[in-house]
């Protein structure tokens, strides 16, 4: 009888990586925190999101930045060079986009939760009267996606491993700040009346 030979997962260590923090806990203090892990979960990723938890708690995550409704990551892989990350968010119509400005900016308390971190759930049902998500909602038609992801690894699979350690990077940046998910979607503290 043979026995087939395993071998352990070498990934390289990264001293200056940003490293997961609410993962490691498994503490997700505040719904929209869970809601995203739920996203995350219900995505199908089976192994790939375990393998994701532990690039993110390990500190794979070298660079994290979000420009407007795009976020571009770099992780490190087992190869020598690291792997490039997008993630793209769909974003309102410019007329859905005013709506759901004005919609929040009609009630001060919204705002005021907003500057403190806070995200009130009411907002989630703004985006819905317009016909999208304030969280990523899979596919919305016919080669029209909510969210895409891309990733220069090799891996068929979409979303990556990798790139699913970005998403727990930006799930745990979205629960210490709400207010990231909003400009994810292309509504800023400025378009709400505060800030330069």
């Amino acid at each position: 009888m043979s026995r087939k030979k395993s071998y352990p997962v070498r990934i390289p260590r990264v001293a200056c990586g940003i490293r997961a923090q609410e993962t490691r806990s498994g503490v997700n203090r505040v719904w929209w925190a869970r809601k995203w892990m739920e996203i995350l979960e219900s995505m199908g990723l089976s192994g790939r999101l375990g393998r994701g938890k532990s690039y993110a708690l390990s500190g794979q995550v070298t660079e994290f930045v979000i420009r407007a409704s795009r976020v571009e990551a770099t992780v490190v892989g087992t190869r020598p060079d690291p792997y490039t990350i997008t993630i793209d968010f769909r974003v309102p119509d410019p007329e859905s986009r005013e709506r759901i400005i004005a919609a929040i900016k009609a009630e001060p308390m919204y705002i005021a939760r907003l500057l403190v971190d806070d995200l009130p759930q009411e907002i989630e049902d703004f985006f819905a009267n317009e016909g999208y998500t304030l969280f990523p909602g899979g596919k919305i038609a016919p080669h029209v996606y909510d969210m895409t992801t891309k990733c220069s690894c090799p891996d068929y699979a979409n979303p990556c491993k990798h790139t699913t350690a970005a998403l727990i990077i930006l799930g745990e940046e979205i629960a210490r700040r709400p207010m990231t998910l909003l400009e994810c979607r292309g509504i800023t503290m400025k378009d709400l009346g505060y800030g330069d």
